[in-house]
């Protein structure tokens, strides 16, 4: 049995920051080598985690020099850019750039990692913001009372195998995404919506068997989702 690894706050900040932008959970635990309930328990503990990153690395001024200053400085102007233009900014494209402006300064000791872009949020205050409104949420109670009482008599009389569930749907593959990075007061604008779609329809039975998904297009092929 391989010995037990202990993690450190920062390398904790650094796992949940990449749960966050969207890594798969079996990556991490190949790349990490350790179990998924591991990897779940520090998603489930994220806030005490986070809270914890910071009164530590908060016990020094908050606006004190990074260690980087050139690069923080370069990825500063970029940013205030882009939101001055709406653009939506995700934690993965903050910390790609970050990257790249790292290589063109030549910095070939530096990787960027959640735990660096957290501080960085923290010193020019940075937070998550929604660029459109959401839609109203269901009654939980309803869904309960459905799955309760409704469901069971629908499905009598079939197998999991048997019983499908199909829709249409959407895939506006050119979107851009509907959060964002933002400084703390700031108003989010979503801006013009790109209306190149295609229609896509999924469908998968009770017993986890899924189809292939048909795909209509407005061409035989599509230049755009060619590669995609």
């Amino acid at each position: 049995m391989a010995p037990r690894r202990t993690f450190t706050v920062k390398e904790k900040v650094d796992i949940i920051w990449r749960l966050k932008n969207g890594e798969n959970n079996v990556d991490l635990c190949k790349q990490f080598g350790i179990s998924h309930s591991t990897i779940s328990t520090m998603w489930k503990n994220r806030a005490k985690i986070l809270e914890c990153f910071e009164s530590k690395s908060l016990k020094i001024k908050k606006n004190r020099n990074p260690t980087h200053q050139d690069i923080e400085n370069a990825l500063l102007v970029w940013f205030k850019v882009q939101r001055s233009q709406n653009v939506p900014i995700s934690g993965l494209l903050l910390q790609e750039k970050t990257n790249h402006f790292a290589r063109q300064l030549r910095k070939t000791n530096f990787e960027c990692s959640g735990s660096w872009i957290y501080r960085f949020r923290q010193r020019h205050d940075i937070v998550v913001g929604k660029v459109c409104g959401e839609s109203a949420s269901v009654s939980q109670n309803d869904c309960d009372n459905w799955l309760r009482t409704v469901l069971p008599k629908l499905t009598e009389g079939y197998t999991n195998s048997q019983i499908w569930n199909a829709d249409e749907t959407g895939l506006f593959f050119k979107l851009t995404p509907d959060r964002t990075l933002k400084f703390k007061g700031e108003k989010c604008a979503g801006g013009k919506l790109s209306k190149d779609r295609i229609t896509v329809l999924v469908a998968l039975n009770m017993a986890g068997e899924k189809r292939k998904l048909l795909v209509i297009g407005k061409a035989k092929k599509n230049q755009g989702v060619s590669r995609t």
